[in-house]
């Protein structure tokens, strides 16, 4: 009883030792485990077992339970067994929820909602801005009128008035400085020796006299547009400021001759400068008695008569009209620059749409090849599980032959072997998992469908797409036209 209790309970924690470790995998397999008949045979030491037990006549002629040896057997490939449908039923479960994951209806009702989501996001765009653009047309409109009404008045025609770019101006700016530099330095030069304060003294005055000559001819310059006015007045006005900006030009000239004329009676400090050049101006002497006085003058007149062209030229040379249509201008880029931003967002809403549509096709075909490779992997697994459990019980009966085999051979004569060694043992029954593909054949056809109607529709879509943002894109063109 002590002997049958100890192989029973060996026996019992075997099987269950088996079931819960790891035993070795493939991954060629499947992850199966491993299944290794001579493995089994050593660990288990079923030939040693079976001679050592045969040779005392174990198990009598008259039993019926199974040796310690065969429990074993039993239990470790029973063990494996039972791991085998374990691992194909994970593998099946695996695949089937892959199967079942793969639905192209979300993705077919998507495409075709795509064309109508389209134009509606598209109206959603554009009257988001509506107000913004209707604001930014009328003060086009507005800035439009008040340019056709200039026009009008002032007979101009539909021309652009002449207007520069920043580095234009920057030109300009540079030949007023560039003027302005020059003359001081040339009258600075003049008046550094005869001067109380020396080269500072020079300096200082020179610059204010270019300053003064530059910049007023400049201004004066810039009024005298008034030369190319409708109105007679107005051209009357006008050419009474050029002929004031020559005189102010030559006035300065000749303020500049003064100031050299005066530099050699200047004895001491007692005496002002300013004083002096004052005295001779009312006294109408006569200040060009030298070359240099005559080249002072004709240097600063020069300098003069160029920071008036450079006035005169400083726009468009009708007064008012480069203004009046920055002011349009500047309003209808406003409006273009609106126009052709919602444009751009109407562009990437239709490349974003394509590229869904695109995508979900492309997206469909794949699941569609996914779901005929997960067929044939669920065919391969089938295949695999039924190898696996055909060498399982293979395993089982060799053992045991094996087991039995040995045994018989040793027993004395007058030990025969038990009846139950003609009996072949069966491990409990498993229900074999389910990897038939019927089912998933008709869902594979109705897939098929799907795709093809997603195909099938593909095209028209993408025309729907065109078509509206072509349409959308027009109703912006008119406002354009409208100023």
């Amino acid at each position: 009883m002590d002997l049958k209790l100890i192989s029973f309970l060996k026996s019992f924690f075997s099987k269950f030792k088996m079931l819960f470790s790891s035993p070795p995998v493939e991954a060629a397999e499947g992850y199966f485990p491993t299944i290794d008949p001579d493995k089994i045979k050593a660990e288990l030491r079923i030939v040693e077992q079976a001679r050592a037990q045969g040779a005392v006549g174990v198990p009598d002629a008259l039993d019926t339970r199974l040796t310690e040896t065969e429990h074993q057997i039993v239990g470790t490939v029973g063990s494996l067994r039972a791991a085998t449908f374990k691992s194909g039923q994970g593998w099946l479960k695996v695949i089937q929820q892959r199967l079942d994951s793969i639905d192209l209806t979300q993705q077919r009702n998507r495409t075709i909602q795509l064309g109508e989501e389209f134009e509606r996001k598209a109206d959603s765009i554009l009257s988001k801005r509506d107000g913004e653009l209707q604001d930014l047309l009328r003060n086009a409109k507005a800035t439009k009128a008040e340019l056709d009404a200039f026009r009008v008045e002032n007979r101009r025609s539909e021309a652009a008035p002449k207007m520069l770019e920043w580095n234009g101006y920057a030109v300009k700016v540079a030949i007023l400085a560039g003027c302005c530099m020059l003359e001081s330095v040339i009258n600075a030069s003049f008046f550094a020796s005869g001067m109380v304060g020396g080269l500072l003294a020079g300096v200082t005055m020179a610059l204010c006299l270019a300053l003064i000559n530059i910049l007023g001819a400049f201004f004066i310059g810039r009024l005298t547009t008034n030369i190319n006015h409708v109105q007679p007045t107005r051209r009357l006005v006008g050419y009474l400021l050029l002929l004031f900006a020559v005189l102010w030009t030559c006035a300065i000239g000749g303020l500049v001759a003064y100031c050299r004329f005066v530099m050699p009676q200047i004895q001491d400090e007692t005496v002002g400068d300013l004083h002096l050049i004052w005295q001779n101006i009312s006294t109408l002497a006569n200040p060009f008695d030298s070359l240099e006085s005559i080249a002072l003058f004709i240097v600063t007149v020069v300098f003069g008569l160029i920071a008036l062209v450079d006035g005169y030229k400083w726009s468009d040379p009708y007064p008012g009209y480069s203004k009046i249509y920055k002011q349009h201008f500047e309003k209808f880029q406003d409006l273009l620059g609106l126009i052709h931003e919602l444009q751009a967002e109407l562009e990437e809403l239709k490349e974003e749409t394509l590229n869904e549509i695109e995508v979900n096709v492309k997206t469909a075909k794949d699941a569609v090849n996914r779901f005929r490779s997960s067929m044939g992997e669920k065919s391969v697994a089938k295949k695999k599980v039924t190898q696996h459990l055909i060498l399982a019980d293979n395993t089982m009966r060799a053992l045991t032959q094996a087991y039995r085999y040995e045994n018989q051979m040793v027993r004395p004569v007058d030990k025969p072997r038990p009846a139950y060694f003609n009996d072949e043992l069966v491990l409990d029954f498993e229900p074999f998992p389910d990897f038939g593909i019927e089912k998933d054949e008709a869902r594979l056809a109705v897939q098929g469908e799907l795709l093809q109607e997603m195909l099938s529709i593909l095209e028209p879509t993408r025309k729907k797409v065109q078509s509206a943002f072509t349409q959308k894109f027009d109703q912006l063109k008119p406002l354009q036209g409208q100023i």
